[in-house]
């Protein structure tokens, strides 16, 4: 193959190969310039769709949820939402304990990372169709072992992509989890603030309107 020939082959990484490869295919990531936005953006929309599905298609046995109280922004807010404020925080405490990974390097790895804990929850929610009561553990371990998984898929992709050593990784996941703290705080606060204003506006013009 000509040097021209291979400066035109696209850039590709199987997502799944970072679940048993994850050294290798997060510094070809960081690297190479491996991995893809869209597929990211996939998973998380994935991510989304699993999330409502388990909510109102868990086996009656597992599901306490009021089916008829289904809230799409919630449970946007808790995954979508969730994943941007994960990977603007993490940028910006990568940004200021000088890491080396760029906002789209985190939000690939991000999403990869997070392929067992989605996979586990499309799959043990299929499980709870068919399973009774005394065998629902399984589905909590499946579920547990899925979330620790991702949880060492991120480590490790943050510790690449970053060049950090084990101790600082895990400062800037703290961090992380702080700022996003943070960012939650203020915009509930911020909404909570709004509503009082708007009710002391609205009071204050039905006033004039009742004394006019």
């Amino acid at each position: 193959m000509s040097a021209s020939a291979a400066t035109q082959t696209p850039k590709r990484l199987n997502p799944f190969s970072s679940l048993l490869h994850p050294f290798d295919s997060f510094y070809a990531i960081k690297e190479e310039g491996k991995g893809s936005l869209l597929v990211s953006a996939f998973i998380v929309l994935v991510f989304f769709i699993a999330t409502i599905f388990k909510r109102q298609s868990t086996g009656y046995t597992f599901n306490y949820a009021d089916l008829s109280a289904l809230n799409v922004w919630l449970i946007a807010a808790k995954t979508i939402v969730l994943y941007a404020l994960w990977v603007a925080g993490n940028w910006a405490v990568a940004t200021w304990m000088d890491g080396e990974g760029k906002a789209k390097q985190i939000a690939i790895v991000s999403a990869y990372a997070s392929i067992p804990y989605v996979a586990a929850v499309i799959i043990s929610t299929l499980l709870s169709r068919v399973l009774v009561q005394e065998e629902g553990m399984f589905l909590g371990y499946m579920t547990t072992i899925a979330m620790v998984w991702s949880a060492v898929l991120m480590y490790i992709g943050l510790l690449t992509i970053h060049d950090y050593g084990a101790v600082k990784t895990l400062q800037s996941v703290a961090l992380t989890f702080a700022a996003m703290g943070i960012v939650i705080f203020l915009t509930v606060l911020f909404y909570t603030l709004f509503q009082q204003v708007y009710v002391f506006i609205y009071t204050i013009y039905n006033e004039m309107l009742f004394r006019l």
